[in-house]
């Protein structure tokens, strides 16, 4: 297995990411440990499935750098996103799932006056003021790796529609985590106020509900490449305009597009070329074939050395529209063009 490109924006942010987290949920269970809260065993749930989430991701790019094998002609590009959707299912089920059953059950203890009292350590705000720092830090570096990957792309149509839900992955996990202890500290500091345990388990189920969303966002941005989603009509709409001013292109026939990894996309194009003008680049073939015939040589040799170069001048074209293509859009990995 190749290693990814060492500039892969992703992987630095999903390096960082796992360093934090390993870090932040180690002190979050501390914190729970010496509060009993049920919002700070959350957040203890949720930074557990940050961590396994995320390296997840890190197996999903360290896969997806294989090179193509005649079992994957195409490569392993998808790979990175099938772990990613693995990804999202982790923080459904585990992180969504565990921390609102966990927050029910506290919220029912409270229905039925069987909840425990607050307790006042304020050791819990201190470790989660520490993680709200900690995020932050991770939070920066997956954005400045989605700016980077972005271009010139707007943020929004990036986070919905880019090749590479990887990046996107951390950094909505890092904003779930920050609004995760934004919302644990507002829970467990108003449980202690007023002396009662349903703001705790409040804030509990809100950070439940948050990770769902995240998880449902992801799994349906990893599921839109994994059934093989178009590069969309910017990138479309520049092989079309590239073929249809090359001269030897008639007519563009039929052009599909398919994201095969990130930053690689294949092309499908059928075209008519213009058959004059082709003739034309091989007038001199064709003349020195019409004087052969004229001097009685046998028309099948000469009929076969004129077919064989046809098909020689129309391979070098379909070659030289393969290069078009990839002039027009630098990320066509693979090149299908068929003629017509």
């Amino acid at each position: 297995m190749s290693a990814p490109a060492e500039g892969d924006s992703s992987l630095k942010s999903v390096v960082v990411a796992v360093a934090v987290n390993v870090v932040i949920m180690i002190a979050k269970y501390v914190g729970w440990f010496l509060t009993a809260s049920p919002a700070m065993l959350g957040e203890a749930i949720h930074t557990t499935a940050d961590v396994g989430n995320q390296v997840l991701l890190w197996i999903g790019i360290r896969q997806s750098a294989r090179a193509a094998t005649p079992e994957h002609p195409y490569g392993w590009g998808a790979a990175r996103w099938m772990w990613n959707l693995m990804s999202a299912m982790g923080i459904f089920f585990l992180g969504c799932g565990v921390t609102a059953y966990h927050g029910i059950h506290s919220l029912e203890l409270y229905l039925r006056g069987h909840a425990e009292p607050p307790s006042h350590n304020h050791v819990g705000l201190i470790i989660l003021a520490v993680s709200f720092v900690l995020e932050s830090f991770s939070f920066v570096v997956a954005m400045q790796g989605i700016n980077k990957d972005r271009g010139d792309t707007p943020f929004l149509e990036f986070l919905r529609q880019g090749d590479d839900p990887t990046g996107v992955g951390v950094l909505l996990e890092d904003s779930a985590a920050i609004l995760g202890v934004l919302f644990a500290l507002v829970g467990i500091g108003l449980s202690q106020w007023l002396d009662s345990p349903l703001p705790d388990a409040i804030a509990t189920l809100i950070i439940a509900v948050l990770l769902g969303v995240i998880a449902v966002f992801l799994a349906k941005a990893n599921g839109r490449l994994l059934v093989g989603a178009s590069a969309g009509p910017d990138a479309e709409g520049k092989i079309r305009d590239a073929l249809s001013k090359d001269p030897i292109v008639d007519r563009l026939i039929d052009l599909k597009t398919e994201i095969i990894g990130a930053g690689k996309i294949r092309v499908t194009a059928q075209v008519e070329l213009h058959e004059k003008l082709l003739a034309t680049r091989m007038k001199v073939d064709l003349d020195r074939g019409v004087e052969r015939l004229a001097k009685g040589e046998p028309a099948l040799p000469v009929l076969t050395e004129v077919a064989e170069r046809a098909v020689l001048v129309t391979g070098k074209e379909v070659q030289r529209l393969n290069g078009v293509i990839d002039e027009a859009v630098p990320e066509a990995a693979y090149v299908d063009l068929e003629i017509q």
